[in-house]
C-alpha cells in the first residue's frame, strides 16, 4: 500500500463519516422548523435523536455479525448507498412516522460502517501510524459538529429541513465515489465467522475498554447535554455567544481527536489514562469557571480537546486488542459510546431533577468519568503484566 493510496483511502472514509455524522448531529439543530412543519411537538420531534441513538446501539452489533463475511469495499460502499437512499427517504417524508422510519433505517448501519472504516483504516496503514488513521477517521466525525451541523441548521432554517437532507444526500452521493475509486478491493484483512469475532470477547482487555467507554465517554454527556442552559444561566452568556462557545468546543474536538491519534501512534495507553485524568479535572473545574465569561470559555475549549480525544484512542485500542476479529469489537465500542451518551445525559438529567441544581452535572460527570479512570489504570497493569509475561 503506497502512501498516495493510503492518503486517499483516508481521505474517502474521512467524507464518508462527515456525512454520517452531519445527518446524526443536524437533526438537533432542525427540530424546531420539523416540528412547527409536521404539526408535532419539540418534545415529539426529539424522538427523532432517541429513535437514531437506539437504532445505533441495537443495529450495529446485529448487522456487523450479518455481515462479518462480505468484502469490506463492499460493505462499505453497500451501507454509503443504503445510508444515501435512507436519507432521500427523509428528505420527501410527509409525516413524523415516514421521517422516524426513514432516521432509524440510517442509523442501522451507523455503528458497522464506523468499525469497518476504522478497521480498513488500520490494516491500510502502517504499524506505526494506525493511530493517526483511525483518528483522521474520527476526525470526520468531530469536523460534522463543527462545520456540517452549524451549516445544515442554517440551510434548514432558511429553505426548510428537508433541503438540509437533500444536501446530506448529494454529500453521500460523493461519498459513495469515493468510496469506489479509492477503497482497494483485496484488504490485508483475513475475515472470520461471526464465532472468531465473539470469541475476541473472552479477552479481557475488550471487556476493559467497553466498560472505559461508557464510563469514560457517559460522563461527558452529562455535563455537555447541560452546557447551553449551564452557560447562559450561570456565566450570562447570550444565546449568540453559545452558539460561538459550541464552535469553539468543537474546534476543540476536533484538535483533540487529531493529536490524541498522533500520540496514539506510540503511547496509547498513557495517553487514554493521561487524558481520562485530565478530563476529569477539567469537570470539576467547570463547576467554578462556568460562572465567569473568560475561564468558562477556556474551559469549554479544554473539554471539547480531552473528550473527544478519547474516541480514537478507544477505538484503536479496541481494534488492536481484538487482533485478526475486530469488526464486531469496534462495532460493539461504537454501541457503548451510544450507551454512554443515553446513560450520561440521563444522570445528569436526574442529577438537577433530585434538586441539586444544573451546576452539578459537572461534579456528576467527573464522578462518572472518574470510574473510567479507574477501569484504565486496570487495564494499563493489565497491558504491562502481559507484556512482562510475554519477555
Amino acid at each position: 500500500m503506497t502512501k498516495t493510496n493510503n492518503k486517499w483511502i483516508l481521505i474517502a472514509l474521512f467524507i464518508s463519516v462527515f456525512t454520517i455524522g452531519t445527518s446524526e448531529y443536524v437533526i438537533m439543530g432542525i427540530l424546531p422548523v420539523i416540528a412547527t412543519d409536521l404539526s408535532i411537538t419539540i418534545p415529539t420531534a426529539g424522538l427523532l435523536v432517541t429513535g437514531y441513538a437506539l437504532g445505533v446501539a441495537i443495529g450495529s452489533p446485529i448487522v456487523t455479525a450479518m455481515t462479518s463475511q462480505y468484502s469490506r469495499k463492499k460493505l462499505l460502499v453497500g451501507f454509503m448507498i443504503f445510508f444515501t437512499l435512507s436519507n432521500v427517504v427523509a428528505a420527501i417524508s410527509f409525516n413524523f412516522g415516514l421521517l422516524m422510519i426513514a432516521r432509524i433505517l440510517s442509523s442501522l448501519i451507523h455503528g458497522t460502517f464506523f468499525a469497518v472504516a476504522t478497521v480498513v483504516a488500520s490494516k491500510t496503514a502502517p504499524q506505526d501510524k494506525q493511530g493517526s488513521a483511525i483518528a483522521t477517521v474520527a476526525a470526520g466525525l468531530t469536523l460534522s459538529t463543527v462545520l456540517g451541523v452549524p451549516l445544515g441548521t442554517f440551510i434548514g432554517h432558511a429553505w426548510g429541513w428537508q433541503t438540509t437532507f437533500w444536501i446530506v444526500t448529494c454529500l453521500g452521493i460523493v461519498a459513495v465515489i469515493m468510496l469506489v475509486i479509492h477503497i482497494p478491493s483485496q484488504i490485508n484483512f483475513q475475515y472470520q465467522s461471526l464465532k472468531s469475532e465473539l470469541g475476541a470477547f473472552k479477552n479481557p482487555q475488550i471487556i476493559l475498554v467497553l466498560l472505559i467507554t461508557i464510563f469514560g465517554y457517559g460522563g461527558i454527556f452529562a455535563s455537555y447535554t447541560y452546557i447551553a442552559p449551564q452557560l447562559e444561566t450561570f456565566a450570562g452568556f447570550s444565546a449568540e455567544a453559545i452558539t460561538t462557545l459550541l464552535f469553539i468546543f468543537g474546534i476543540g474536538s476536533f484538535l483533540g481527536t487529531v493529536t490524541a491519534g498522533k500520540l496514539a501512534n506510540q503511547w496509547l495507553m498513557p495517553t487514554l489514562s493521561i487524558t481520562l485524568v485530565l478530563l476529569t479535572a477539567i469537570l470539576v473545574l467547570f463547576t467554578w469557571t462556568v460562572h465567569d465569561q473568560i475561564f468558562a470559555s477556556i474551559t469549554v475549549f479544554a473539554f471539547g480537546f480531552t473528550a473527544f480525544a478519547t474516541v480514537p484512542l478507544l477505538q484503536t485500542k479496541i481494534v488492536q486488542s481484538a487482533k485478526e476479529a475486530p469488526t464486531l469489537a469496534a462495532a460493539v465500542n461504537i454501541s457503548a459510546f451510544n450507551l454512554a451518551n443515553a446513560i450520561g445525559a440521563y444522570l445528569g438529567g436526574e442529577t438537577i431533577r433530585t434538586g441539586f441544581g444544573m451546576n452539578f452535572v459537572n461534579l456528576a460527570g467527573a464522578a462518572i468519568t472518574a470510574i473510567g479512570v479507574i477501569f484504565s489504570f486496570i487495564l494499563l497493569i493489565y497491558v504491562k503484566n502481559q507484556r512482562v509475561k510475554q519477555q
